[in-house]
């Protein structure tokens, strides 16, 4: 089997990679993505592009698990009876931070969507939650 040549790889494909590799199976190549993907990071556009990525990934894995949580499957509900709890969040979004610099994110409700916002990395993002029907 040929080794793969990380350093062609994109951004996007070095973060699957790091994401999915058997650590203890292929650690050399584990580190060989750290290095490229660090030596990639020193570049402001390839920073930026990374950080969107990390920020959007992380996100995604929210609106996950804001699908799946039962108690924020029922949070819409308990919100329409309880004008304290409007002001209020799911529990998906409790003590979550900033995957890029781990600063308190701002996570607001408008218009059936979420908007997760960090002010200090300037990125937000909006997520609508996917309804599972049985």
């Amino acid at each position: 089997m040929s080794r793969p040549n990380f350093s062609s790889y994109t951004i996007e494909e070095l973060l699957d990679c790091k994401q999915n590799i058997d650590r203890e199976r292929w650690p050399e190549r584990y580190q060989e993505i750290l290095d490229v993907l660090a030596s990639r990071v020193e570049d402001p556009t390839n920073k930026a592009e990374h950080d969107e990525l990390i920020f959007t990934s992380f996100c995604e894995e929210l609106r996950d698990d804001l699908t799946i949580t039962i108690d924020d499957n029922l949070w819409p509900i308990i919100t329409f009876f309880s004008k304290r709890l409007r002001r209020s969040v799911p529990s998906t979004f409790l003590d979550e931070v900033c995957p890029i610099c781990a600063s308190e994110l701002n996570i607001t409700q408008r218009f059936g969507s979420w908007n997760i916002a960090c002010e200090k990395c300037d990125m937000s993002y909006s997520i609508c939650e996917r309804r599972a029907y049985f």
